[in-house]
C-alpha cells in the first residue's frame, strides 16, 4: 500500500547519490518524553559548537518533510508516518554524509502515555537503526521526569504514575539495548551529573571509530605478546565479567557508586566510558579497588591460569568490554599479573574502546600474524564474534539466574547457521542445567587432565628462522672488510658487496637449494653433464633498492639463468613476478630491525603461500633475528632462511655519510 500522499518533496534534501556518499557518524539521543533531552542538546550545542557536529530534533525533521507538516503527519496512518520517519533519518544522513559532521538526533523509541494500554506504539525503524552508529539514553531520575512532564508549558503532556514510568523507561532501556546489538550500534545509558564529561564522550566517538578501536586493541596486543613470548604457540583470550568470575563488575560499579552519592544507573558493555567517566579520578580509582576486593575468580579459571603460568609457549589474555582498570586489580590480587595480561578500557584516557569486533579481530591476529593456536572463553552474545574465529570456542555457563537472556538463542542461530562448533564449561561444577543439551553443545570439565592436556599441548608450527652466516670464517672476514672500509665508495664498494653476493651463492645458497644435471659440451668436443642451481628457470632474485642491488647483481652471475626484478616498496612486488617460481631470493645490503624485509615477505605469502623465501644480506643486526622483532614475527607463520655473510650485535642504523645505499652509489651528501 503507498501512502495516500501526492509525492515526495521537491527540494528534498536527499540527494540521488546519496548511497554512494561515505557512512556517517550519526548519535541517537534518545530518553522518556520530558527526561531533559531537549535541554541536554542546548548543552551540547553550546559546548560542541556546530563546526564539527550538526544538531536535529527529530519531530521537526519530520514536519520538514512530510507534507503539510507535523499537525497533518499525526494524523496518517502507521504506514505513512514510518514512511515519512524514514525519509527524515535519511535526510539526516545524507546531510552529516556531505558535511562530514557528526549528527545528534534527539528522538523517540516508543510511545506510552496511556498506562491504561499494556501495549506501547514503538516508532523507531529499521532505517533509524541503520544509521545511528551510537545510541545515548537518557536515563533521568524517574521523579525528576515526571515533575518536569508536569511543569512543562510547551507541550501538553498526560499525568502518569512513577509506577508506569519506570516500566516504561525500564522496557525502552532493554529493547533499545538488544536492538544495539543486534544490529552493532554502540550504546549507553547516561546522566544529567555527567555535564561537561557527555561532550567529552562525544568528542571521543567523533575520533574513533572501529578502525581506530581495532588498531589500538592491535598494538596493546602486540606489545604484550612481543616481548615475553618466542616461544608463543598458544593464546587463551577470556571474556572477565560472568566468564572469569560470577559478577557483573559494570553493575556492581553503579550499585558502589550509589551508596556513595552518585545517579542510580547501568550501563552497556560496549561504551564502558559512560561508566569510568560519570567519577573523577579518585572516585573511579576506590570505587575499582573495592570491586576487586570482594572478587573471586572461579575456581576452575583461577587453576587454568595458574597452569599456563608454567608453560612458555601459552599466553593469557583478557579482553573486557568491561572496566580495564576493575579487571587488572581483580588480577593483581589473584596474583596472576606476570601471567595474564588485559586488554580494555573504561575511561576516555584509554584512547579505545574494546566492542565485540575488536575481540574478534584479536583472535584472528593471534592467529594469523602470531601463527598462535586460539582458545575463546565467554558467556554473551558480545563474546560470539571472537567464539566464532577461534579454533577453540569454550561457552562459559554460570547460575541460571544470572546468564544472559539471550545467549541461548543467539548461540542456536550461530550453530545452525555458521556452524560454530563449541563446548561449555559449567561453572561452578554443579551448575544445573546446561545451556544447550550436551548433543550440540558437549560439556568440558576445566578441572579434568584430558581438557587441560588439550589446551596445553604444543601446537607444532612450520614457521621460524633457519639462520645461516659466516661470521667467524676467514672469507668473511676478507671480503667484509672493504665492505666496512669508509674509504671505499662507488664502483669499488659496489664490486665489494658483488664478490660477497657470489660468496653467499656458492657457499650457502647452492647447499640450501640443491643443484641438477644439464648437458653440456666439454672443450674437447663431447657431451658431459654439467650442473646448475635446482630449478634455476624458476628462481627470482629480487634486490630491495638501492642496497641491495650490488649483492643481488653478484648472486645473478652465480646463477644467471634466474629471474632478476627490483624492487623498492612491498606494494611494487606484483603477482606475476612469482607465477612459476619455486624460490624467491630477497637481498640487502645491511639488515637492521628487519621491519623492512618482514614487509616483503609478508606481501610475498599474500600472494603465494608455499613459494620458498630465502633472505640474504651482507650484514644482519642481531636483534633482527631474535627477541620481539617483526621479522620473527613473520617467521611465527612461515619457514624463513636467512643467510647473511656477517651477524651484528651493532644496534647502530646508517644515515647519510654512513648508509649504505649512499656509499654505494656516491649520495652521502643526502641525509
Amino acid at each position: 500500500m503507498e501512502p495516500r500522499t501526492t509525492s515526495e518533496p521537491v527540494n528534498s534534501s536527499v540527494p540521488a547519490n546519496a548511497a554512494a556518499l561515505a557512512a556517517p557518524r550519526v548519535i541517537g539521543l534518545y530518553g522518556l518524553p520530558g527526561c531533559g533531552k531537549s535541554y541536554i542538546m542546548d548543552q551540547l550545542k553550546q559546548e560542541l559548537g556546530e563546526t564539527d557536529f550538526e544538531f536535529f530534533e527529530g519531530s521537526k525533521e519530520i514536519s520538514k518533510v512530510a507534507p503539510d507538516g507535523l499537525d497533518k503527519f499525526k494524523e496518517l496512518d502507521e504506514y505513512q508516518q514510518d514512511h515519512w520517519r524514514k525519509y527524515a533519518i535519511d535526510a539526516i544522513k545524507s546531510a552529516c554524509a556531505q558535511t562530514g559532521k557528526t549528527g545528534i538526533v534527539t528522538g523517540h523509541y516508543m510511545f506510552w502515555d496511556d498506562e491504561k494500554k499494556e501495549q506501547a506504539s514503538r516508532v523507531c525503524s529499521q532505517a533509524d537503526l541503520a544509521t545511528y552508529t551510537h545510541i545515548l539514553y537518557v536515563n533521568a531520575p524517574l521523579e525528576v521526569t515526571a515533575k518536569q512532564r508536569a511543569e512543562d508549558t510547551k507541550r501538553a503532556r498526560l499525568n502518569v504514575s512513577i509506577q508506569h514510568l519506570r516500566r516504561w523507561q525500564e522496557t525502552e532501556i532493554q529493547e533499545i539495548h538488544n536492538l544495539c546489538r543486534e544490529n552493532n550500534i554502540l550504546f549507553a545509558t547516561i546522566y544529567p551529573n555527567l555535564k561537561s564529561k557527555l561532550a567529552s564522550l562525544i568528542r571521543d566517538f567523533q575520533c574513533h571509530d572501529e578502525n581506530h578501536n581495532r588498531f589500538v586493541a592491535e598494538q596493546i596486543f602486540d606489545k604484550y605478546i612481543s616481548p615475553s613470548y618466542d616461544e608463543l604457540q598458544t593464546v587463551l583470550f577470556f571474556d572477565a565479567d560472568k566468564t572469569l568470575a560470577a559478577v557483573d563488575t559494570g553493575t556492581r560499579f553503579w550499585k558502589i557508586h550509589e551508596t556513595k552519592g552518585g545517579k542510580k544507573g547501568s550501563v552497556e558493555r560496549a561504551v564502558p566510558r559512560a561508566v569510568g567517566e560519570s567519577t573523577n579520578d579518585d572516585e573511579f580509582e576506590a570505587i575499582c579497588e573495592e570491586i576487586a576486593s570482594h572478587t573471586r575468580l572461579y575456581p576452575g579459571m583461577s587453576l587454568l591460569l595458574r597452569q599456563a603460568e608454567r608453560y612458555r609457549h601459552v599466553c593469557s589474555v583478557i579482553v573486557t568490554c568491561g572496566l580495564h582498570r576493575v579487571w587488572q586489580k581483580i588480577i593483581e590480587k589473584a596474583g596472576l599479573s606476570h601471567v595474564v595480561k588485559v586488554v580494555g578500557g573504561g575511561r576516555l584516557k584509554d584512547g579505545f574502546v574494546v566492542t565485540p569486533s575488536v575481540k574478534e579481530c584479536l583472535i584472528t591476529r593471534a592467529a594469523s600474524v602470531h601463527a598462535a593456536y586460539t582458545w575463546a572463553f565467554g558467556d554473551s552474545p558480545l563474546d560470539l564474534p571472537m567464539m566464532r574465529a577461534a579454533r577453540k570456542p569454550i561457552v562459559v555457563v554460570g547460575e541460571q539466574q544470572s546468564r544472559s537472556k539471550s545467549m541461548k538463542l543467539k548461540l542456536l542461530t550461530e550453530i545452525k547457521d555458521n556452524g560454530l562448533q563449541a563446548r561449555q564449561v559449567l561453572l561452578p561444577n554443579n551448575t544445573s542445567p546446561p545451556l544447550l543439551d550436551t548433543t550440540r553443545l558437549p560439556v568440558a570439565n576445566l578441572t579434568e587432565k584430558s581438557f587441560l592436556d588439550e589446551i596445553f599441548q604444543p601446537h607444532g608450527r612450520p614457521g621460524g628462522i633457519r639462520l645461516h652466516h659466516a661470521t667467524d670464517s676467514h672469507t668473511a672476514k676478507l671480503l667484509s672488510t672493504p665492505m666496512r672500509d669508509d674509504s671505499i665508495r662507488g664502483p669499488s664498494l659496489q664490486e665489494a658487496h658483488e664478490n660477497a653476493g657470489r660468496y653467499l651463492a656458492t657457499q650457502y645458497l647452492v647447499e640450501l637449494i640443491g643443484t641438477e644435471e644439464l648437458t653440456i659440451r666439454h672443450p674437447q668436443g663431447n657431451v658431459i653433464a654439467g650442473y646448475q642451481l635446482l630449478d634455476e628457470e624458476r628462481t627470482l632474485i629480487v634486490p630491495l633498492m638501492r642496497g641491495g642491488q650490488p649483492m643481488a647483481s653478484g648472486i645473478f652471475n652465480v646463477f644467471p639463468k634466474a629471474r632478476f626484478h627490483d624492487v623498492k616498496e612491498p606494494t611494487d612486488f606484483k603477482k606475476e613476478y612469482i607465477e612459476g617460481i619455486v624460490t624467491v631470493i630477497l637481498v640487502d645490503s645491511v639488515i637492521n630491525s628487519g621491519k623492512s624485509v618482514a614487509q616483503f615477505v609478508q606481501r610475498i605469502r599474500e600472494m603465494d603461500g608455499s613459494v620458498r623465501i630465502i633472505i640474504v644480506a651482507g650484514v644482519i643486526q642481531d636483534q633482527a633475528v631474535r627477541g620481539r622483532s617483526q621479522l620473527r614475527a613473520v617467521a611465527r607463520s612461515t619457514e624463513l632462511t636467512v643467510v647473511a655473510l656477517r651477524l651484528s650485535a651493532n644496534k647502530y642504523t646508517g644515515k647519510g655519510t654512513t648508509d649504505t645505499g649512499n656509499r654505494l652509489f656516491n649520495t652521502t651528501y643526502l641525509d
